[in-house]
């Protein structure tokens, strides 16, 4: 994970290209998760036997729902990824992940998945939009789109 966050082409859209993780920051922020402190779920994802990609998924705060103008009725899960090393980019690796990981999220009583990828990355929108995911709104000022993909689908 510190090697992937501290690339130029992973921090672009997830983490701080400024600001790259070293192996104690990723262990602080990472560590809760794995450990169930956090109610955030993260998975390495794996191609052929060798770590790839990172995933997670988790509930979505009460706030942020009525924020996205989602009713509390509904049972939300908002998910995050990346490819970690850019060479597998542009090879429909994402898709296949994103794909595989909404399978997984199926078998969960939850009625949407959202994401918010950057407006400026078009490679993560068109990955979404392949599996499923519907453009809603532009949110954070603009700068991101609120996806979402309904399970009912």
């Amino acid at each position: 994970m510190a090697k992937w966050l501290s690339t130029k082409e992973v921090p672009e859209f997830y983490g701080d290209v400024n600001s790259p993780f070293t192996i104690q920051q990723v262990k602080q922020k990472y560590g809760p998760r794995i450990d169930g402190q956090v109610p955030i779920h993260p998975y390495i994802v794996e191609r052929n036997g060798e770590p790839i990609g990172f995933m997670q998924h988790y509930r979505l705060a009460e706030g942020v729902q009525v924020d996205y103008g989602y009713p509390l009725a509904l049972s939300m899960q908002g998910i995050d990824q990346f490819i970690g090393n850019p060479v597998l980019f542009n090879q429909g690796i994402g898709t296949l992940m994103v794909k595989a990981f909404l399978g997984y999220l199926m078998a969960l009583p939850i009625d949407t998945v959202v994401l918010d990828p950057e407006v400026s990355n078009p490679r993560a929108i068109r990955c979404y939009e392949k599996c499923g995911f519907m453009k809603v709104k532009k949110i954070n000022g603009e700068k991101n789109w609120l996806m979402e993909f309904s399970t009912s689908q």
